[in-house]
């Protein structure tokens, strides 16, 4: 019997990924993909446009989306999985994020302005295309203005947490981004826990209700992957995984991690278990 393999976690145009959601639903089919979540950062809009040619092609696509959350002073993204995204507070709430992200992205360019490197917010803007603005946005229009030779620059010289045009961003607690998943009737689950070693605060995480952690990454190697699967089975709860594309610097991440169908069946039944229907 043929092993069927998901990719959870990956991103679009509608937020700072590089391919369309289209596009990234014709290389699953082309990947052999059966499942995959389109989960940007702060907006559904990725998954509302890709539903069309996911139904077409066959590939199984699963609601979520990316979450950005600050607790103790560091950043966590939280992924929600299987929400109802017509949701009238999620939806409202969504908005709110974006305004959040275009004034966090004006106010950068002001710093970039007061540095002395003249980008404008239009070109910002005519970037991301719609799209919930973003730092990488900011990147490229540095680069496509030739204020920087490379993305990396941009974040090294400018954008980074350290650089002198970072702006912080309006971040949720924990608690809070756990619950909005909820409401909408989704699954938190905590992402690339091991990307930043924050593996000594899972049982404040739990605490707090999270569904999971995801346990397959582009970034983990066998051991990491081990270690996370064991680690939700010692605490008893869901693992997931998926590559985090972005598409970016040439790289195409999508099915680059063997993440087992058998995550998603997991998902689908603790949903049931949790909200019935």
């Amino acid at each position: 019997m043929e092993k069927k393999y998901i990719d959870l976690h990956i991103h679009t145009t509608a937020s700072d990924g590089l391919l369309t959601p289209e596009k990234v639903v014709e290389l699953a089919k082309e990947l052999n993909l059966s499942a995959i979540a389109i989960a940007d950062h702060d907006t559904v809009d990725g998954y509302e446009s890709a539903k069309g040619k996911a139904e077409e092609s066959g590939v199984e696509l699963i609601p979520a989306v990316e979450l950005s959350l600050s607790y103790q002073g560091r950043d966590f993204h939280l992924l929600g999985y299987l929400i109802n995204c017509d949701d009238p507070d999620f939806k409202k709430k969504i908005e709110e994020f974006r305004q959040e992200r275009l004034s966090r992205g004006e106010k950068m360019v002001e710093k970039l302005n007061e540095l002395g490197v003249a980008l404008r917010m239009e070109t910002v803007k005519g970037i991301a295309k719609g799209a919930s603005v973003g730092r990488p946005h900011l990147a490229d229009a540095l680069l496509k203005e030739e204020y920087v030779r490379s993305y990396n620059e941009a974040f090294a010289r400018y954008l980074g947490y350290h650089a002198p045009a970072y702006v912080p961003k309006k971040y949720l607690t924990p608690e809070k981004g756990i619950e909005l998943v909820h409401q909408i009737q989704g699954l938190a689950i905590l992402a690339h826990p091991g990307t930043a070693h924050q593996d000594e605060l899972l049982p404040d995480f739990l605490e707090m209700g999270i569904d999971g952690i995801e346990a397959y990454h582009s970034q983990y190697d066998r051991y990491q992957i081990d270690h996370y699967i064991n680690l939700a089975k010692k605490f008893g709860i869901l693992y997931t995984g998926g590559s985090d594309c972005h598409a970016r610097a040439d790289m195409v991440l999508m099915g680059k991690v063997k993440v087992p169908y058998r995550c998603l069946e997991m998902l689908k039944k603790a949903k049931q278990k949790k909200f019935g229907g």
